[in-house]
């Protein structure tokens, strides 16, 4: 009787014991900042399901519709598509996939986010990747897509380089009373590059006065700062650098071809203006390394466009500057002034 007895008084201390601390559990008002920065906890969960479909035709082959891609190095490329969501400027989540190089001038997938019901700015990024190397673009900071940086070094002449990226606000408060709701939607990313072409257009004046030349190498500076990053959240070009420059050994046509095609890259323009820089193109001879040739002129690009710039690039003078017309919209041959 008395070990019941004992046993009640103890269930009874227990209990009153336990109560404050159950009181203030229901009384909580206000939660806390939770470890995650977050306020308590959110129960509500909308996916997004981003339904991305994205134009691979090149720049330089808009004209005729093909891709324009090395074919000998596409089975070392797969298509790298990144979706984050900022709240307020902040990274909060992000997904990336990978797919294999699309056979099409079309890419068409589906990456889901995990969200709670708020406002949040939805950027995606697609571009190329090669296995077991650098990507062209580095998005792996603090700030994510918002600070995408090319990686250390310059490289030109690649139609790897392009890229594409969208920026959209979505608003998911609608949802704050539903369970498991889902939000599609379809986004089309564009082009944050310019790209740009040079031709020869005196191959034969060339080969008359340096018939013993069979190869050049070629060297392109930009004499100024070029953005070399860009910010997807706002579509605007970033971490520009000073003296970057890119070269290639092109081989002599034996066909009686008058034209050749020198070099090209593609450069970060601001979807509000152009990206303008002077630059200058040196043509030396392969084996001598001799002085051939110097171009000197101001190149301007408009994001989403490509520019065919044709000139006598092998046989200007390398005391002659060479000055560009500043209304020259590309993909026509020019007489430019020589200064």
């Amino acid at each position: 009787m008395k070990k019941n007895r004992l046993k009640r008084e103890l269930l009874r201390w227990g209990m009153l014991l336990a109560f404050p601390a159950l009181m203030s559990s229901c009384l909580m008002e206000y939660p806390e900042m939770t470890a995650d920065g977050e306020l308590g906890v959110d129960p509500t969960s909308v996916t997004v399901k981003a339904k991305i479909l994205i134009d691979l035709k090149s720049l330089a082959a808009q004209k005729t519709g093909q891709l324009a891609r090395a074919e000998d190095e596409e089975a070392a490329y797969s298509h790298r598509i990144v979706v984050a969501a900022y709240e307020d400027r902040q990274l909060v989540q992000q997904e990336v996939i990978y797919e294999d190089l699309s056979a099409s001038s079309r890419l068409q997938t589906e990456v889901r986010l995990r969200l709670h019901a708020r406002r949040y700015q939805l950027v995606v990024w697609a571009d190329y990747v090669q296995e077991g190397e650098e990507p062209f673009y580095d998005i792996d900071g603090p700030e994510g897509l918002a600070s995408i940086i090319g990686r250390e070094g310059y490289t030109g002449n690649t139609e790897y380089k392009d890229a594409f990226y969208s920026s959209k606000e979505i608003d998911l408060t609608g949802y704050k009373d539903e369970w498991n709701a889902e939000f599609p939607l379809e986004v089309t990313p564009e082009r944050p590059l310019a790209r740009y072409e040079l031709t020869a257009t005196d191959v034969t004046s060339f080969l008359r006065e340096y018939p013993e030349v069979t190869k050049v190498r070629l060297t392109l500076k930009y004499d100024d700062y070029l953005p070399k990053g860009f910010n997807a959240l706002d579509g605007i070009t970033k971490h520009a650098f000073k003296y970057l420059q890119y070269s290639r050994t092109v081989s002599l046509p034996k066909d009686g071809a008058t034209s050749l095609p020198l070099m090209f890259d593609y450069v970060f323009a601001d979807s509000e203006g152009n990206t303008s820089v002077p630059v200058t193109l040196l043509v030396e001879d392969a084996d001598k390394g001799t002085l051939l040739a110097s171009s000197s002129f101001r190149l301007s690009c408009t994001q989403g466009e490509n520019k065919d710039i044709q000139f006598d690039f092998l046989t200007t003078s390398p005391e002659d500057g060479v000055g560009f017309n500043p209304g020259f919209d590309g993909d026509q041959e020019v007489e430019l002034p020589v200064e």
